[in-house]
């Protein structure tokens, strides 16, 4: 399935104008995606060892939760958050983030019709047009010849999977439908090498863990003293976090008061 010119115009739309809305139209967005997912949504990192879940979405009374799956590489977490975006905005349901939603990128397996406008919102807001031309004047790769070389100083620039970044230059019609299948087929292994020969650093799984607000709010109820010092433990520890980390010392041991301790305070 593919998208038609009047859906493609549409979601061009809708990615430029969150642009505008963030001021974010001649800005490179990369990790700045997760400010923005943060900003209207209850986001969760943590990580989890099976690739073919990158995450996933879901409305609760009204309050949107969103979880990354850390594991995964950097560059696919953003995109898989620029995928959520879409889903969030504008089609207002819960949606499980799964790696063979991203296969169209890749090839031509089949894909609904939801998941390719979320493909493409995510590109188009995370390299809208201009930026991407405006940012290959300044890094000078030129238009008529683009390499391997230039895809992966762009992809490594805007932060985003290396054949996502050929597929972007396919859809702005920057190379042609041959040049599109010889740079797809290019393996992890071969991309992995240009990258050590260009001394691009890549994006790795940083397996971040972040539960939104809940180590502050378990904090919080500490310090006034509502919850006990056991339960705050049993909090922290889904964050992977201790008492130390939070700047909270052990507790010194109780001992009781001498027997003249006891006399001198009975005297006062």
């Amino acid at each position: 399935m593919k998208l038609d010119n009047k859906t493609i115009d549409e979601i061009k739309g809708l990615a430029r104008q969150k642009l505008v809305e963030y001021s974010k139209l001649n800005d490179v967005i990369g990790g700045q995606i997760f400010n923005i997912l943060e900003l209207q949504n209850k986001v969760l990192y943590y990580p989890i060892e099976d690739e073919d879940v990158w995450g996933f979405s879901e409305k609760i009374k009204g309050i949107s939760f969103v979880w990354i799956n850390t594991a995964i590489p950097y560059d696919k977490q953003v995109f898989a958050a620029a995928h959520e975006l879409y889903h969030l905005w504008f089609e207002n349901y819960g949606d499980i983030i799964l790696k063979k939603d991203f296969e169209e990128l890749n090839n031509d397996v089949s894909i609904s019709e939801i998941e390719l406008r979320a493909n493409r919102f995510a590109a188009e807001f995370l390299i809208n047009e201009e930026l991407l031309l405006q940012e290959m004047r300044t890094y000078g790769v030129e238009k008529t010849k683009i390499c391997i070389k230039g895809i992966l100083k762009l992809s490594n620039l805007f932060v985003v999977p290396y054949k996502t970044m050929v597929k972007r230059l396919y859809e702005v019609k920057l190379i042609n439908k041959k040049q599109y299948a010889e740079f797809m087929e290019l393996s992890n292994e071969q991309i992995d090498i240009w990258r050590n020969r260009l001394g691009l650093s890549l994006p790795t799984r940083d397996n971040k863990i972040g539960l939104n607000s809940l180590v502050d709010k378990a904090m919080e109820l500490y310090e006034s003293k509502k919850i006990t010092r056991e339960k705050l433990e049993y909090l922290l520890s889904f964050a992977q976090l201790n008492m130390e980390e939070m700047g909270i010392k052990d507790e010194e041991p109780y001992i009781p008061p001498t027997d003249e301790e006891l006399d001198a305070i009975m005297e006062e």
